[in-house]
């Protein structure tokens, strides 16, 4: 009864936020009726970058994603009609929403028991089912995909990162996602050139899109820069600027996301190398820290965040230190990101949610970054022996 009572307290956010929007059918599949506005602008020759984008039947909206997306919901419009498309859209929309409860929740074979990944079910809010947004299928996909890195197929790690590429080109920050690859087992040549392939193949039609010159570039980078940086900088990286009043737009900002990224993913690397991680305990590292780190992170990314997190708190306590602070919080973690969901909890039920997750997703890469800081330096030689000895190797190999 006690472990019931502790699964509804940290599924009140999600569950208040439908309830709450039971009446509300405009609420309903905003974020898609954005794509699907953009694709009927497509169909009728208008614009598809407005900021206040609207059709018949559908709410305004912001459409931010590239001409392609446009293309295609044109394409499928023109085949199965708004309706039809919805209809579909929103029976895959479900599958992947239960998908992910299964993958996480409930699938035997998903490390950590309930009660331990239970409290980040705080990070979730109605907003992250109700707005329909394609996020969704992607998080559904890529996670579903990961579970291929871990097995014994050659072509598993392939499979995964094709289709984070894919997602990729519908959203480049979804590309975080490759930390799984860097922290897979197996030589450290190879998941260079699967991280490098997905990177290259992810950003390719952002990247030529972006630098076209053409006045729908142009357009697209405005919206983009009003809508993302300004309006709505996320959960994380962004949000974090936003705290302190910095723009996420510009060369400096993302300078420092390549700083953080790059330390979080080298925390990742110590982690898995320094506590032996087992290769489907490393699948769910990567993706939780490829959640923590995207820079824009919203209601609908934080599906996949928890696990890994669990993962380092169990298995660090085997670390040595002679701090005692630091012994306490590698011996206290799951306590410590208990009292982190907690107080995300508290904050978005005192509607202080404009900070409350901000902080949160802060504490959890502060504590990331520490734990993969004391794994390296107790394991130093065994890491260092990995990524330089290894490495020289299979270059001369």
């Amino acid at each position: 009864m006690k472990h019931y009572a502790i699964i509804f307290l940290f599924c009140l956010p999600i569950l208040s936020g439908l309830i709450g929007k039971i009446g509300k059918s405009k609420a309903w599949f905003g974020d898609y009726q954005a794509i699907a506005c953009a694709g009927q602008k497509v169909i009728e020759s208008q614009p598809i970058y407005d900021f206040q984008l609207a059709c018949e039947g559908m709410r305004p909206a912001v459409f931010v994603y590239l001409p392609f997306i446009a293309d295609t919901a044109a394409f499928l419009a023109r085949i199965f009609g708004q309706t039809g498309l919805q209809t579909i859209y929103a029976v895959i929309y479900i599958f992947s929403l239960l998908a992910l409860t299964w993958l996480i929740y409930l699938r035997k074979a998903t490390p950590a028991i309930l009660i331990q990944k239970i409290p980040f079910a705080a990070f979730l809010t109605g907003s992250a089912v109700v707005w329909g947004n394609i996020a969704v299928l992607c998080h559904a996909a890529v996670g579903f995909s990961a579970l291929l890195v871990a097995s014994s197929f050659w072509w598993g790690p392939w499979i995964f990162v094709a289709i984070v590429a894919a997602c990729g080109s519908v959203k480049p920050v979804f590309l975080t996602y490759l930390a799984v690859v860097l922290f897979m087992q197996g030589p450290i040549l190879k998941r260079l050139i699967l991280f490098g392939s997905g990177t290259v193949l992810g950003l390719l039609p952002t990247v030529l899109f972006a630098l076209d010159g053409s006045a729908l570039s142009q357009q697209w980078r405005d919206t983009l820069s009003y809508f993302v940086y300004q309006l709505t900088p996320g959960e994380s990286y962004y949000g974090w600027l936003s705290l302190f009043g910095l723009s996420a737009n510009g060369a400096l900002a993302g300078i420092g996301f390549l700083m953080f990224a790059g330390l979080m993913t080298l925390a990742g690397l110590a982690i898995a190398e320094g506590l032996k991680l087992s290769a489907t305990e490393r699948v769910w590292l990567g993706l939780s820290l490829g959640a923590l780190m995207i820079p824009r992170l919203m209601s609908q990314d934080v599906f996949l965040i928890g696990i890994g997190l669990v993962i380092i708190a169990v298995n660090s306590r085997s670390l040595n230190t002679v701090n005692k602070l630091v012994d306490w919080i590698k011996d206290r973690g799951l306590t410590l990101l208990t009292f982190i969901c907690v107080f995300i909890l508290i904050g978005n039920a005192v509607e202080l949610g404009d900070y409350a997750t901000k902080i949160g997703t802060l504490l959890l890469c502060m504590y990331v970054l520490l734990i993969g800081y004391l794994a390296f330096t107790c394991h130093r030689s065994v890491i260092s022996n990995l990524f330089i000895k290894n490495f020289h190797k299979q270059l001369k190999a």
